[in-house]
């Protein structure tokens, strides 16, 4: 199994500055860049190369057992905490504004402390989306006052901006190839629909409802967003 990496709770503002991880991802990040820029649509197999790409590039992923997401999200110079939120909202994203003056760093990603472990990870990647898909390249926030934010709520996920975090989060957490080879490794062992989500969710450290739905999305239906 995959080593679990706890995120921290948010209790003040936190001084000094992270180093810029990015450099391995620069080539990524200039083309999502340009084509954000000009308003490009993504397919679900553009997703799944972007998810691949990030995956392929970290050296401490081993492709055996859950991706290390907080991890990942530093690497793009994000802090991730744990934080009180309203019961509608599992997770925030902040950048630029007054986010360095609030958390003493200006990339936050906040997930909500009263949800379980598995479904915040799950909200890290979903906020990491949006700012790899609708922050760069946008250049509305080139001015550095001006906020970007987005909420992961419990009831909107309906937006093309939503699916195409959501489609980026579970591909990430729970890479296509790695998912199905693990299915079948569960199904050998107890074929009972419970063991098969049980065994998967320990694997991927991702709730059961993230393992149901990724169970239908791995027919390789390819839509865009």
């Amino acid at each position: 199994m995959g080593k679990i990496i706890q995120l921290k709770d948010y209790t003040g503002r936190r001084d000094g500055t992270m180093k810029d991880n990015a450099t391995k991802f620069k080539k990524l990040l200039e083309n999502l860049k340009t084509r954000n820029a000009a308003g490009k649509e993504y397919s679900l197999g553009d997703i799944i190369d972007v998810a691949n790409q990030i995956l392929q590039q970290i050296d401490y992923y081993s492709g055996c057992g859950a991706t290390p997401i907080v991890k990942i999200a530093k690497e793009f110079d994000f802090k991730t905490y744990k934080e009180t939120l309203n019961n509608n909202k599992s997770g925030d994203i902040h950048i630029n504004g007054a986010t360095q003056e609030r958390y003493g760093h200006n990339q936050v990603i906040l997930v909500n402390k009263t949800e379980e472990f598995f479904h915040q990870r799950f909200v890290v990647a979903h906020e990491l989306a949006h700012y790899l898909f609708d922050f760069l390249g946008n250049t509305h926030y080139e001015d550095k006052n001006i906020l970007f934010f987005d909420s992961y709520t419990k009831d909107q996920h309906d937006t093309p901006e939503e699916k195409r975090a959501n489609a980026f989060a579970a591909e990430i957490m729970m890479p296509r190839e790695l998912f199905i080879e693990q299915y079948h490794t569960a199904k050998q062992v107890d074929n009972s629909r419970m063991f098969i989500l049980l065994y998967l969710s320990r694997f991927f450290e991702t709730s059961i409802e993230s393992i149901e739905k990724r169970i239908v999305e791995v027919s390789g239906v390819n839509v865009v967003f």
